[in-house]
């Protein structure tokens, strides 16, 4: 399908420079607060085809709660891999404001794909809810769509899934051998 993808909270840009391989005729923007994580393939993208360079990839240095205006109504599909902080937050807990700005950047009838997961204690969000498939099918399922974000798919993404997920964080995370259980959810921007 062409159009544009975007990967919110990209981290070191290496699943973005994928989907840019595997999808010639789409433009891909990564989106990441900070430019440290991503200098390797920074500088990979702008190298001769022939040694990597991709024409259909460029990143966007912001955060969630600031996305800039240029990307208005651009995407087609949106990726938020296995996010954390005030991205995770507002994804978990159905914050309006972070809602609305990832709908700000997509085309009606857009795609989300979010991969995630969180452990409470280990990674400080304890203020957050205890995240199951009844948690995301009932409570989150409804405070999207009452942000005209409507839930199509959701399951729990088992070890082996993970492992062959093109994310640098999916190939960690499987091999840790964490009791966490991962989440993957579809939405769609109304």
């Amino acid at each position: 399908m062409p159009g544009i993808i975007v990967d919110i909270g990209c981290g070191d840009g290496k699943f973005v420079y994928q989907l840019a391989k595997e999808h010639p005729d789409r433009l891909i923007i990564g989106v990441d607060p900070s430019h440290t994580s991503l200098e390797k393939i920074s500088a990979k993208i702008y190298k001769k085809p022939a040694k990597g360079g991709r024409e259909n990839v460029f990143f966007v240095l912001a955060n969630v709660e600031d996305l800039p205006e240029a990307l208005n109504g651009l995407a087609n599909q949106v990726f938020i891999n296995f996010p954390w902080g005030s991205l995770l937050w507002g994804i978990v807990a159905a914050d309006g404001t972070i809602l609305k700005n990832i709908q700000r950047i997509c085309q009606s009838g857009a795609f989300v794909d979010v991969v995630l997961s969180y452990d409470p204690v280990k990674d400080g969000s304890a203020d957050l809810p205890e995240l199951t498939l009844e948690y995301i099918q009932g409570t989150l399922a409804s405070a999207l769509a009452a942000h005209g974000i409507q839930l199509l798919e959701v399951k729990q993404l088992t070890p082996e899934e993970l492992q062959t997920y093109p994310s640098t964080w999916a190939k960690k995370l499987s091999f840790g051998g964490s009791a966490r259980q991962y989440y993957f959810m579809r939405w769609q921007i109304e």
